[in-house]
């Protein structure tokens, strides 16, 4: 079991070294930013997609580019650019996800010698037209592509590439009914390093690997904390966070984060128009805190409560994440519906902050104890 974790860990941990290989061999690579962003139309180019991340906690270069108050995630992207570290990338498709995102865009755009780059209008509410409209900026995303790099991308390599992506985001799914068991056989750190490895390998390999991962598990077992936890919020794509939370008494049995649960929760439509089915896709996700109004998410967010039977609620939040901090007293007021209790915690993107994090969340399981006695 741990040599195969340890093939999901080297995904991530080898990603820029394993991209350049794929580069070497004539592979194209688009890097996108944003869960928004449908990887579906890159793989059916032909093209690998690349989740962009941040690195190391000093951004000196992104701190002269950015406002000082765009978080820490955006810095650390925009440093990994500035390093040399993605110049493998054919192109980068960002959105509007943010106010934060939009700044990394504007300055990758302006500074970063990408050859395409496109950032892509999302909706903030699920309607028809918006549907509609994302529908055409997806065409438009799919016309561009094909223009720039002389591919053609037809209906039915969209049809196969979603049908591929489906099959993922299923076992995805099936890993996540594991973690509602009285025993989990998988921590939260190790589904979250789980689900990176998927954004930095060809899908077909990865989905291999899931349905070796899930026959593994069977009677797995875990050393794991006496309070399940759900944690929702900001980007936390560092299973360092997670594993801090475990090993002081928890254990994470769901999550609703972009890098987590919402990024694979639903499927996409294999019938019709294939543009209009991977906007109807992402538009209807479990919804993140710039969509409105909120009631789906507060039904989505209790459903997953009552199903994973958490004991208590981690809401953390990147420092100057607008998005996320903003929601807070939402997020409150839904958990206070079931009465479950909710730790916020400002935190940095990189583990800067872990050493604070360790006494709030050891307060919180203090405060969990005395509610069960």
């Amino acid at each position: 079991m741990e040599s195969l974790m340890e093939r999901f860990r080297e995904s991530f941990d080898r990603r820029y070294e394993r991209a350049r290989e794929r580069k070497a061999a004539g592979q194209r690579i688009i890097g996108w930013v944003c869960a928004w962003v449908p990887e579906e139309i890159f793989a059916a180019a032909g093209f690998l997609p690349f989740r962009v991340m941040g690195g190391g906690a000093e951004t000196p270069r992104a701190d002269a580019h950015l406002y000082s108050n765009n978080c820490t995630f955006v810095r650390s992207c925009l440093e990994e650019a500035f390093k040399g570290n993605v110049d493998f990338l054919d192109g980068l498709v960002a959105c509007n996800s943010c106010d934060h995102v939009r700044r990394l865009y504007d300055s990758w755009q302006q500074y970063i010698a990408t050859p395409f780059k496109k950032a892509l209008g999302v909706p903030c509410k699920s309607s028809p037209m918006t549907i509609k409209l994302f529908a055409q900026d997806l065409a438009l995303l799919r016309q561009e592509l094909g223009e720039a790099f002389g591919v053609t991308i037809t209906d039915e390599d969209l049809r196969r590439a979603i049908e591929v992506y489906n099959r993922g985001r299923s076992l995805l799914r099936q890993l996540y009914e594991l973690r509602k068991a009285d025993s989990p056989p998988i921590t939260g750190a190790e589904a979250l390093e789980v689900v990176k490895a998927g954004w930095y390998m060809p899908r077909e390999e990865y989905n291999g690997l899931l349905v070796e991962l899930l026959a593994r598990l069977k009677g797995r077992k875990v050393e794991a904390g006496e309070h399940r936890l759900m944690v929702l919020g900001s980007q936390m794509d560092d299973p360092g966070y997670l594993r801090v939370i475990e090993e002081l008494g928890g254990i994470v049995v769901i999550d609703d984060l972009c890098c987590g649960s919402r990024s694979f929760w639903n499927l996409a439509g294999i019938d019709g128009d294939p543009i209009q089915a991977l906007a109807e896709r992402y538009v209807n996700r479990p919804f993140c805190p710039r969509m409105h109004p909120r009631e789906p998410r507060v039904k989505h967010l209790q459903q997953l409560a009552r199903e994973y039977r958490v004991d208590g609620v981690i809401f953390e939040s990147i420092k100057f994440c607008d998005l996320n901090a903003g929601t807070f007293p939402v997020i409150k007021a839904c958990f206070d519906e079931l009465d479950l209790p909710v730790l916020n915690l400002e935190r940095e993107y990189t583990m800067t902050s872990a050493g604070q994090m360790k006494t709030r969340v050891g307060a919180f399981y203090e405060s969990l104890e005395g509610r069960r006695a």
